[in-house]
């Protein structure tokens, strides 16, 4: 099988998705399943790019998300690199520019479409106060995953948000984690000498550093906590974004910035600290909290969004209500008891392992699998004989 991905955001950046691709990729190659990313050109490379089959097209930086590139990509150019590479199936990650293309050149080629859906926009769109693009957004978004034979969603919470709104044909692809790479193993007692946390509960946030992710929330839920705990307590921000600037400048004396930190940086941030705070509504599934459970912490999240698909309130995490920021120091104060943050944790383990990226993919292979046969008798001999 051949599998084309077209996908606006891939690495070098970092986000969810970006992860998310690039563990398919590994998990393809040795399978030794041909496969080829279709993805913006962002100026550089990093080590997380290696051995990724990528074609990349330049384009510019959307002014509400600068670290995304919105690409330009001919689509007959496009089109005559997806003839060569005679894909089984097209999978369009992301409904922009890259995406829109690919479905040109897939509908042009006669080669079935899956598509994914990663990113609440509508909730986005409130947090930057341009709602009034939300019908016109959720206009385009329906006539675009019309074309989808499968349209894959990360959570069931997302499926039934989804379905509420019309769309048809849904599925769901969920997350994974690479229990390697995020353990309780990587603890490092100097990092947390050095960051100043000695003696006190360390509470973890990871993450892009902007509105939607809920930190004007968390810091009220700070300033909350500071009022009689804040001598035992530090609370490490580790990302960076558009608001950063603006909560670095209310100088809370127990927050630390450690900014973005990638591959075993990040492993041991996460495993040094105590527990984890993420205070997003707008996941549709959160990688990130999956990756805090797998390091041994116990977690703290909202009950809005795909979170609410893996955390049982009291059991693996402590949940809160979405935006109250009394809510989410209540439970940042519970969590300083170490008994009961040793148990949450415990359970929050047991839940990243479950979840192994291979048996996620093996799911997901059996999509492409039913898209396939879905080509035409023709075009199926034509790609068995090349």
């Amino acid at each position: 099988m051949r599998i084309a991905f077209f996908t606006d955001t891939f690495y070098p950046q970092v986000n969810g998705v970006s992860n998310t691709l690039s563990y398919l990729s590994r998990y393809l190659q040795a399978r030794k399943i041909e496969h080829v990313f279709f993805a913006p050109d962002y100026g550089f490379d990093s080590d997380e790019c290696a051995g990724l089959p990528v074609t990349r097209f330049k384009g510019f930086c959307p002014i509400i998300y600068p670290e995304c590139r919105i690409a330009f990509a001919p689509l007959e150019k496009i089109t005559g690199l997806l003839a060569d590479f005679a894909p089984d199936v097209v999978h369009i990650v992301t409904e922009l520019s890259m995406g829109l293309v690919g479905l040109r050149a897939a509908e042009a080629l006669g080669i079935p479409v899956v598509m994914s859906y990663h990113t609440n926009f509508d909730k986005y769109l409130h947090f930057y106060h341009l709602t009034y693009f939300s019908q016109a957004l959720w206009h385009y978004m329906k006539w675009f995953h019309s074309f989808a034979l499968v349209n894959l969603c990360p959570s069931r919470d997302t499926l039934e948000s989804m379905k509420r709104r019309g769309f048809k044909n849904l599925g769901i692809w969920s997350r994974g984690i690479d229990l390697d790479r995020f353990s309780p193993s990587h603890f490092s007692s100097e990092l947390r000498e050095r960051l100043g946390a000695r003696g006190k509960t360390v509470f973890l946030y990871v993450g892009r550093v902007s509105v939607e992710k809920g930190l004007d929330v968390l810091m009220q839920s700070i300033r909350g906590v500071n009022e009689t705990h804040g001598d035992r307590v530090q609370f490490w921000i580790t990302g960076d974004g558009p608001f950063l600037k603006e909560i670095a400048s209310l100088k809370l004396p127990n927050v630390v910035f450690t900014g973005e930190k990638r591959g075993a940086e990040l492993a041991q941030v996460y495993a040094s600290a105590d527990a984890f705070v993420f205070p997003s509504g707008t996941e549709t599934f959160g990688n990130v909290l999956l990756e805090a459970m797998a390091s041994g912490l116990a977690p703290i999240c909202t009950d809005s969004g795909g979170v609410t698909d893996y955390t049982v309130h009291g059991e693996n995490a402590f949940v809160c209500r979405y935006r109250d920021s009394g809510s989410l120091s209540r439970a940042i104060l519970d969590l300083l008891d170490p008994q009961l943050r040793g148990r949450i944790r415990q359970q929050a383990l047991q839940t990243a392992k479950s979840r192994s990226w291979d048996s996620i993919f093996d799911s997901l292979m059996l999509h492409y699998g039913s898209a396939a046969l879905s080509l035409p008798a023709r075009r199926q001999a034509d790609i068995h004989k090349s």
